[in-house]
Parts: structure tokens; sequence; C-alpha cells
């Protein structure tokens, strides 16, 4: 992660990470492009509105603009590749995935099933963002969280706003199969392919979005999923899906799921598509020696 002291600085990253000119962004954003020259010089702040848009449409975590959208910044560090923010290094520190387990679930009023269009949407933007250039269709999205609400999961800041989420779809285990042997891409899954709550044998448990903005949130979420598969679930399942991330391959792999298979991205040549398959057996009952 790396550590912001001003707005420009993190604008002017923003604008790298994304590839756009002053004037995309300005474009995008619809201000005049001698505005976003201000912005990054730290000659003026942003307005409420449009710090509101870029919360609320351009998915920037509310935390990170207002600790810097102000006279006296407060630092914060962020990661553009995993979208990912800390407002302390010692937090910001990559930790072990048996920290996510505990003898009971963290609560918090924060966790709610998802159902708002817009955080649906927004993880089809934080699909984009991970260079998954062809998200899956949002009935898709939508049709699982009604089938498997207890693993569609919004994680909201104390804000309001989307810090967040876990989207895992109930698949048929013959689509599951398709997508193991790479005679299926995940992008053409339809509402067809889900599967009806325990109407499979084995289940399958397909991971399509898994994302936290803060560590904080990152704790509550997949403590709160583990405790699902810890409690829920029978011992013949398979959990399985696609990561574009070395360090959700680095932590599913500490939860003793396998690599299947890597693909380099045509597009992306510095990146993988990762397929990880499993389940969370000996991890949660403790007898794995990682």
């Amino acid at each position: 992660m790396k550590k912001y002291h001003t707005l420009g600085e993190f604008l002017v990253d923003y604008r790298k990470h994304r590839g756009l000119t002053q004037i995309d962004f300005s474009a995008m954003i619809e201000v005049d492009v001698r505005t976003v020259i201000r912005w990054e010089k730290n000659e003026s702040l942003i307005k409420a509105e449009k710090e509101k848009l870029l919360i609320e449409n351009m998915g920037f975590p509310h935390q990170v603009i207002r600790n810097l959208n102000t006279e006296q910044p407060i630092p914060v560090y962020f990661d553009f590749k995993r979208w990912m923010y800390s407002l302390t290094l010692l937090s910001s520190m990559v930790r072990h995935s048996k920290d996510f387990i505990a003898e009971e679930e963290y609560h918090t009023t924060r966790i709610e099933t998802i159902a708002d269009d817009k955080d649906f949407e927004f993880i089809s933007y934080i699909q984009k963002n991970q260079k998954n250039c062809s998200p899956i269709p949002l009935d898709v999205l939508k049709t699982a969280a009604r089938l498997l609400p207890g693993l569609n999961l919004v994680i909201r800041e104390q804000s309001g706003y989307h810090g967040g989420h876990v989207s895992i779809f109930p698949l048929k285990y013959e689509v599951y199969k398709k997508i193991r042997d790479q005679k299926m891409t995940e992008n053409e899954l339809t509402v067809s392919d889900l599967a009806r709550f325990k109407d499979e044998n084995p289940e399958v448990f397909y991971f399509y979005s898994i994302y936290s903005n803060s560590l904080d949130n990152s704790y509550y979420l997949i403590n709160r999923m583990l405790s699902y598969f810890k409690k829920q679930t029978p011992e013949d399942y398979i959990f399985a899906g696609i990561t574009f991330q070395k360090l959700k391959v680095q932590r599913f792999r500490e939860m003793n799921m396998q690599i299947i298979w890597e693909k380099t991205l045509d597009a992306h040549p510095d990146l993988k598509a990762t397929f990880i398959s499993g389940n969370f057996n000996e991890f949660l009952s403790g007898s794995d020696q990682q």
C-alpha cells in the first residue's frame, strides 16, 4: 500500500491506474479539465456534489475521500490494484488466513444480504477494476442472492456507503466441471446455470466476487463466510472460483484450496486468472498443517 498525503497525489495515481488523461477524467465527472488540474495541484478541493459522484458512481471509498479532501488532509494508505485502504501502516500489513477464524462469529449490524441495485452494479465495477472486462450479467448476480442469501452479503461503512461484499453462486455441478475443465468461461454463466439450494450433490459454491475496501471490513466478511461453512454445509461440497489477484490466491492456498489452472490474460500479460477449488473442512477443523 502507498501512503497518500494529499488528494492531488491520490487523483494522479488513480488516473495512471485507469489509463486516463486529465481530459478523460474531467469528462467522466463533467467538470472542466482546468478543475482537474487544480485538484491535482492541490489548489482547490472537490465540491460536495462531485465528491458524492466519486463515491457513489465511481466507487471511491468514502473514508479515503473524506480524509484527503480537506484543508488539513489526514494521510491514508491505498492499494489501487486491490482497491483497498487502510488508515495505519500496521492494519495494512498482510496476515495469515487463520486470523479470520474465531470460536464465535464476529457480529456487526453493518452486514446485510445484497439487494440494492447499486450494490450489484458496484460488484460489476469491482470486477472491471480487477481486469475482468466482461462481468457476469446483473440478473445472474441478483438470482444468486435470492437463492443463497447467506453468502451474498454487503458490508456498509458507518457512512452507509458500500464497504465490501461477498458474491457466491450456488452452481450446478455439471457447469462447475465445464469451467474447471476450461470448456466454458465464467463470463458465459446464465441464470439457468444456478442450482437451487441443496439440489446438487456435491453442492458447489462458486465465488464470483469477494472484496472489501479495508482490512476491518475484510475480517467481518470473511469471518461471516467461514462461519456459514462451519455451521451449514455438508462434508461433501466444493468451493471454487476465479481470482485475478495474487493475494487472494495466497489466502485461499492458506485455507487448503488447490490451484487447478492459471491463465495469463491476453489484454493484461502481467496478470493471471487463477482457478481455485476445494473446501474449507480441514482449514476450519484445524487439522491442516500449514
